[in-house]
C-alpha cells in the first residue's frame, strides 16, 4: 500500500508579494506522488446491492471505502455495507440485508512511483 504527504500552499502568498491589505488565502493541496480521489453516494431503495462505475480512470484496482447513512431517519441503516466486486472501471457494494438509504464512499488511488 502506497502512502504520500500533502502539503497546503497558500497561493496568494505563493509569490511571497505582501500588499498593505491582505487577501483571503486560496488553500491548495500537494501531494509528493500522483493521487486520484473520487467520492460520491449511492442510493439504495429496498434493495441490498448496487453498482457504480468510476469516473476516473485507474491503472489498477483503487482502496474503496464505503457507509451506510439512513436518509430517512427511520434507523433503516443498521446494516453491513461491504464491497463484492472491484475492478478497474467499477465497485459493487452488498448489505447485509435489503434497506432504504444511501451508501456514501471515497474511492483512493495513490501512485507506487
Amino acid at each position: 500500500m502506497a502512502g504520500t504527504t500533502f502539503k497546503k500552499r497558500d497561493l496568494n502568498r505563493f509569490r511571497k508579494t505582501y500588499p498593505y491589505i491582505r487577501r483571503k488565502p486560496i488553500q491548495s493541496y500537494l501531494s509528493e506522488k500522483e493521487t486520484i480521489l473520487e467520492a460520491g453516494s449511492l442510493t439504495f431503495s429496498a434493495a441490498s446491492s448496487a453498482t457504480h462505475t468510476f469516473t476516473e480512470i485507474y491503472d489498477s484496482a483503487p482502496f474503496v471505502t464505503a457507509i451506510a447513512v439512513d436518509t430517512d431517519s427511520n434507523d433503516g441503516a443498521d446494516v453491513n455495507i461491504y464491497i463484492s466486486n472491484i475492478t478497474k472501471t467499477f465497485v459493487t457494494f452488498e448489505s447485509s440485508q435489503e434497506f432504504t438509504g444511501a451508501v456514501h464512499f471515497h474511492v483512493i488511488l495513490i501512485s507506487t512511483d
